[in-house]
Parts: structure tokens; sequence; C-alpha cells
């Protein structure tokens, strides 16, 4: 059975998006990846890939499709405006393609490791799959920002996938902003409501699935010589949120905001390997940054970063890549 996937992204996350690429074709051996490219460098280089896995979309075919974006567009950031065309992108796919019975967002910093059919077989009777940030002591402050990660949402063409797919994108079309209020921020926290509102929605189980800067502590990485373990659960994608270029050869990981050292299976089959496509596959020598998080300034801005700055002298997040 085809799997079939969307994304979304500019030129500064190609090398992302390229990454995301690989790591399905080495775990998946049947899907097909739509790739909405937001500016004309990205389309031209994903279009040079000439790969039949992929189906690459210029953002304006998107915004002809939905002129509402471009209304959107108008009064919002764009990252604002990037969060508000994620609903846009699956239902844009399901209107278009007819083979698509179920279409699952992907955010193109998200990377496989193992196959994702265990995660399929848990969405089998479902209209919705979503996954849970999982939080942990640490990172409960974090819940504002919405108790789902949108790295990976699916719908199915149902009757109940449709509505909640066509209630997001008008949501987010209204209001989407990284602004947190109490029942909204972003595109994100809509999904705490998904489960009381509408009919079929599974919320992914398998903790292999989504682990992250919020919830690797929760875990126990090891490698067992084929697979990375997670609790004894093969790591089934792993979000690259928060990593971000600060020189040439070197990133930072931000780990050290969760009291997380970079070391161990973590750096040497996680972050290590995925740093090193990662320059292989982005644009330019200097390309990579993570999106630009304004809805902390002030007093509080200020507080927040000397915070961080402190937390990095005792736990070690930087990673140097040498390309030799």
């Amino acid at each position: 059975m085809t799997h079939f996937y969307c994304t979304h992204f500019d030129s500064n996350y190609l090398g992302h998006a390229k990454n995301l690429l690989y790591s399905l074709e080495n775990c998946e051996t049947d899907f097909r990846l739509f790739m909405f490219c937001f500016d004309h460098v990205s389309y031209d280089k994903i279009c040079e890939l000439n790969n039949q896995n992929i189906v690459p979309i210029y953002h304006e075919e998107l915004e002809s499709f939905y002129p509402e974006l471009k209304i959107a567009k108008q009064n919002r950031n764009f990252v604002e405006y990037f969060f508000t065309c994620s609903p846009a992108t699956c239902n844009y796919v399901i209107s278009n393609f007819s083979e698509v019975d179920l279409i699952t967002y992907l955010d193109a910093d998200l990377f496989f490791f193992s196959s994702p059919n265990e995660i399929f077989n848990e969405l089998v009777d479902s209209s919705i799959g979503i996954i849970s940030h999982r939080f942990n002591f640490f990172t409960k402050r974090n819940r504002v920002y919405g108790k789902y990660n949108v790295g990976w949402v699916s719908f199915r063409r149902d009757t109940q996938g449709l509505k909640c797919l066509n209630d997001w994108m008008k949501d987010c079309i209204e209001w989407c902003y990284q602004k947190i209020e109490k029942t909204r921020f972003a595109d994100q926290k809509y999904l705490d409501y998904w489960p009381d509102k509408y009919k079929g929605v599974k919320v992914i189980e398998n903790i292999g699935a989504n682990v992250a800067i919020w919830n690797v502590k929760n875990y126990t990485l090891n490698f067992d010589g084929y697979n990375i373990m997670v609790n004894n659960k093969p790591l089934i994608f792993y979000h690259f949120a928060n990593l971000k270029q600060v020189d040439k050869n070197l990133f930072s990981t931000d780990l050290s905001r969760v009291f997380v050292s970079l070391k161990g299976v973590l750096l040497d089959r996680v972050y290590k390997p995925y740093a090193k496509l990662l320059l292989q596959n982005k644009l330019g020598a200097f390309q990579i940054q993570a999106k630009k998080d304004n809805h902390v300034a002030g007093f509080k801005s200020i507080i927040r970063e000397f915070s961080r700055k402190l937390r990095s002298t005792f736990y070690s997040d930087k990673l140097y890549i040498n390309n030799q």
C-alpha cells in the first residue's frame, strides 16, 4: 500500500526537506511525498531531483487553489503564514489526487530511522491521527503551546477526516499567530480539542514516533546493532526541531535547554549523521536557521536567554561536523 505524505518548506529548509526524502527512501518501500516549495529556489532544486517518489508543487499553485490564503498572508508574518498553510497542503492533496485515501502531513525537519508501518497499523480504523508531545517534568511548561505536535498529522478521506481537515484549515486562515491564548497558539493548539470534537481520532501510541528535544529525556536510547532503540522500541522518526547552524560546520541542538547532554547514541547515531547529511543537502555554505521564535519578548526574553546560557555551561549541546 502506498503511503502519501506532504510537507512544506522554503530554500532555508531545503536541506531538511531533502533529508526527509532521503530517510523515507531508506525506510519506505512504497510512498509519495508531495513537496510544497515556498520559493523559486527550493522548487527548482526539488524539480532537479527528478525523483519518481515526489510531487513538487510551487506555493503559488496552493494560493491559486485557495485564494483566501493570499488574504491571510497580508496580516501575519512569514512564519505565521507558513503555519497557516499546514492544513492547506493536506487539503490540496486530498482535493487534487483522487488516489489518496490517507494523507499525512510531516514537518520538513523529521527524519525516519525505521519503517513507519507500525504507525499506520495504529491508524487502520481511524479517520484522524495525531501525536502527543509527551512532555516530561522539565518541558511540561510548554503545554501552553498545545498537547499535540504538528509534526505528524493524518487525515483519511472520510466524513470525519475531511470535516476535521476543513475545520482546521478554516481555523488557521481565520487565526494563526505566534501568540499564546487560552485555546489557541499558531496552527498547533487547535489539535487539543480534536479527540472530543471528532470521531475516529487516534492518538499515536508508539514511543518510537516523534522523539524530540521536548521528550527525549523520557527515554533510554541504545543501539542494538541494527536499530536505534527507544526504551527497547525501534526509533521510527526523530524530530530535529530547534537544531540550528551557528557557524560553517557548527550546530546547536538546544538540548541543554531540557537538561540533556549531546553524547552517546544521541550524538553518534542521531544528531551527527543527520547534521552531516544536512551539510550535503542544504543550500549554500551557511544557510540553516531555526524558525524565529518571536512570541516571547521584553524582560521575559532576557531572563530566558540568560537561563539558557547558564544551562549550556553544564550540558554540552554543540555539534561540530568535520567534513574531512
